[in-house]
């Protein structure tokens, strides 16, 4: 796993490294529950968990600890808050729920990544371990009293992992994000470990041979999916067996191999001292990864072999001062004193965290005025022809103010931290019609002005939402009826792009185009307004799949053009926004420590602008009205984080729902209806 993370040789399906923790996991913990119920009679749960918490907490406290004081020194505020956010579900061992919500790519690991993203894993563990000691206590008092041997056990513990494993699988083919993250998904494979552990005592009865053999066939399959599996392989699904059921032959195998079996391989000093360290160096191997990205570049080669070296120090010293003697400390043997490490650990990291957060908020508070066309870092008696148009005049002075240097205005509308939330980024209201997951009744919802004698229908992607804020105002001054078809992903041209979360042709968006046209057909607005951002695959006329860019830029535009023309006999009027210019970086870099106004100023994104063009032909193609919003953004061809004392982005493409709102007026003029 660690050689994967820090790409380091052809490990690139390293990320197996759970799924095998998973089933030892379960395999040592079952074991000793049933070894535990076999020798008194019974399975003490206070005991189970002050055990599970001298071995797991004191090191998960520490790493996430220090983890939050060095993404304070080293990260923007944003990026620490958010680290500060993850770590409150780390603490209480719901983190895969939290990266589940927010739908967070494992694979990706650049600045951006979660430091702790890699606590999903125990905090899986930790809920499966919630409720599995009550379930074996379960089975052992169930099958004992019927006078049933382990076979009963093993085969109840067979029915649930089959039950976890066809739920994996299912979901692994509709949500494969959410499935990666999941617990009762992944409950097969510590099931799996379990049933290994349960079966333990007929298993030893085979030949040694065939352990022998089990077990390096295990290992191989372990090592080629460590090989072979890719970022394009989907676990925990089928695919998931390989390791899985190689780290059960391997564990399995292990009882009373034969003497040339891999055991004694894997048993060589090295090996133990590493698998020692093995819990300590998964907790500081991710965060250190990432960190070093953050200040510097990715860890890959030499720099990941320095990265996951220096990991391994830290490792070592986590060992043998705080994991082992909080293990083996004569303090906390009686029970209660040992399941007490919890409630310290939620004090401490509480402690250290709200810490952490009220600096951040503390260093990005400072006041600063507001830039205007008088206040923009010039020089004294300097003057500056700015625009006519307030609107455009206010972009043009904070370009040369983020030239100049400027201080960061504050406060800032919205406030810059948040930014650092992880829902829908443009969740302007739509009235109760989201359209996400294509409901069964599609619901129809007039905003606007639900009594007026005219009607405007808006149709796009999310690029289309963030205008909502100011459309949903005009059209309640102008009398408007207006309807609001925007769905995330889909955009109004008539093409069918590849949606990430699935990576298979977005259907939704096919029928949200038909169900969409069906509704304008019905209404006849008099006004329908489009704007569109651009997937980065997309499926060509001959079905082919394409990510190359003028390709998508052909498909857009001649997309756009059906779609205009379907929509022409059934509108009034249409009008085309064009999108917003998009930013080379995320808007996040205004709040680094130390920042100006400089450092949130960018060149717009050039593949941004090359499909701005493609719309603006399919505008000239077809003859309507387009309104282009790049004088609200840009100036002298560089765009501002900041204009005036608003933050234009609240990620590189979206605009912020208050900068939006800010444009209502210049927005109206430009559509002819201020």
């Amino acid at each position: 796993m660690v050689l994967d993370h820090a790409r380091i040789g052809p490990f690139h399906g390293g990320f197996v490294g759970v799924d095998v923790f998973f089933v030892i996991s379960g395999f040592l913990i079952t074991g000793l529950l049933i070894g535990e119920a076999q020798r008194t009679h019974r399975i003490s749960l206070v005991g189970f968990y002050a055990r599970r918490a001298k071995r797991i907490i004191p090191a998960a406290t520490l790493v996430l600890a220090v983890t939050a004081v060095a993404s304070y020194v080293l990260l923007n505020g944003i990026t620490a808050v958010r680290l500060l956010k993850d770590s409150v579900w780390a603490t209480f061992f719901a983190a895969n729920i939290k990266f589940a919500r927010d739908e967070t790519d494992y694979w990706a690991q650049d600045a951006a990544t979660s430091p702790i993203q890699h606590y999903w894993s125990l905090a899986v563990e930790e809920q499966f371990y919630l409720v599995w000691p009550v379930v074996v206590l379960l089975l052992v008092w169930l099958f004992r009293r019927h006078g049933r041997d382990r076979r009963a056990i093993v085969v109840t513990i067979a029915v649930i992992s089959l039950a976890s494993f066809a739920y994996g699988v299912r979901l692994t083919g509709t949500e494969p994000l959410a499935a990666y993250f999941s617990t009762p998904a992944r409950a097969w494979e510590l099931g799996l470990g379990a049933g290994v552990a349960a079966a333990l005592v007929r298993v030893g009865r085979l030949p040694a041979a065939l352990l022998a053999a089990a077990s390096w066939a295990g290992l191989v399959m372990v090592g080629a999916a460590a090989v072979l599996f890719t970022e394009g392989t989907r676990v925990p699904g089928v695919a998931a067996l390989l390791p899985v059921v190689g780290t059960a032959l391997l564990l399995g195998g292990g009882v009373a191999a034969a003497s040339w079996g891999p055991q004694r391989l894997l048993s060589v000093a090295p090996m133990r001292w590493v698998g020692d360290r093995s819990y300590s160096y998964y907790l500081w191997h991710w965060p250190a990864l990432i960190l070093v990205a953050a200040v510097w570049r990715t860890p890959s080669g030499w720099s990941g072999l320095l990265v996951a070296a220096g990991a391994l120090v830290l490792s070592d010293l986590s060992y043998r001062f705080v994991e082992n003697p909080f293990r083996t400390a004569t303090f906390f043997k009686p029970q209660l004193r040992g399941i007490a490490l919890y409630p310290a650990s939620v004090a401490l990291l509480g402690l250290v965290l709200w810490s952490a957060h009220h600096q951040v908020v503390s260093d990005l508070n400072d006041p600063e005025p507001a830039i205007t066309t008088t206040n923009f870092g010039q020089e004294n008696g300097e003057e500056v022809d700015f625009s006519d148009d307030p609107a455009v005049a206010i972009v043009e002075a904070s370009v040369l103010a983020a030239e100049n240097g400027q201080p960061i205005p504050h406060p800032l509308k919205p406030d810059a931290l948040s930014l650092v939330e992880t829902d829908d980024p443009v969740a302007a209201d739509l009235g109760g019609c989201e359209y996400f997951g294509i409901p069964d009744p599609m619901p129809l919802c007039p905003l606007g002005d639900p009594d007026g004698d005219k009607t405007m229908v808006l149709v796009g992607d999310s690029h289309m939402r963030h205008w909502i804020p100011a459309l949903d105002k005009i059209a309640r001054q102008q009398g408007y009826r207006a309807y609001y078809f925007v769905l995330q992903g889909c955009t109004p041209a008539l093409v069918q792009p590849i949606t990430p979360r699935t990576d298979a042709p977005d259907e939704d968006c096919t029928f949200f185009h038909e169900w969409t046209h069906e509704q304008i057909v019905d209404l006849r607005p008099d006004l329908v307004l489009m704007s569109t951002d651009t997937q980065f695959e997309y499926v060509d006329e001959q079905g082919r799949r394409t990510k190359d860019n003028q390709e998508i830029a052909s498909l857009i535009e001649q997309g756009m053009v059906d779609r205009i023309e379907a929509t022409r006999p059934h509108a009034g009027r249409i009008v085309v926004i064009g999108d917003v210019p998009r930013l080379k970086f995320d808007p996040e870099v205004i709040t680094e420590r130390g920042a100006t106004l400089e450092d949130g100023l960018s060149a717009p994104q050039a593949r941004s602008m090359q499909m701005r063009r493609a719309v603006k032909a399919a505008v000239d193609a077809t003859g309507v009205d387009y309104v282009d919003p790049k004088r609200w953004f840009c100036a002298y061809d560089k765009c501002p984080v900041v204009v005036g004392d608003y933050i234009t982005h609240r990620d590189r493409g979206h605009m912020t729902l208050e900068y939006g709102r800010s444009l209502a007026g210049p927005l109206a003029r430009a559509l002819g209806l201020g």
